[in-house]
């Protein structure tokens, strides 16, 4: 199995859980949270439900909406 290079592995996890590793990672590189973002609950699911890594849903949805991460306006 390939690991990615953030190192998440996929495991069974709850979606509280997932969805609260998606909040941290949008602080950590964008400085939004999900509700900042406007993410509901619903979207967030349809992720979680294919197993997408809070890592990839992050960098998926930075690049889909071209967001700035935190490093490029020298936060």
């Amino acid at each position: 199995m390939k690991i990615p290079k953030d190192e998440w592995a996929w495991k069974d996890v709850s979606f509280a859980k997932w969805r609260s590793a998606v909040n941290l990672r949008l602080k950590k590189i964008y400085a939004i949270t999900i509700n900042d973002a406007g993410i509901d609950d619903e979207f967030l699911t349809s992720h979680w439900e294919m197993k997408q890594s809070p890592y990839e849903f992050v960098e998926w949805f930075g690049n889909k909406y071209d967001l700035d991460p935190k490093s490029a306006v020298g936060l």
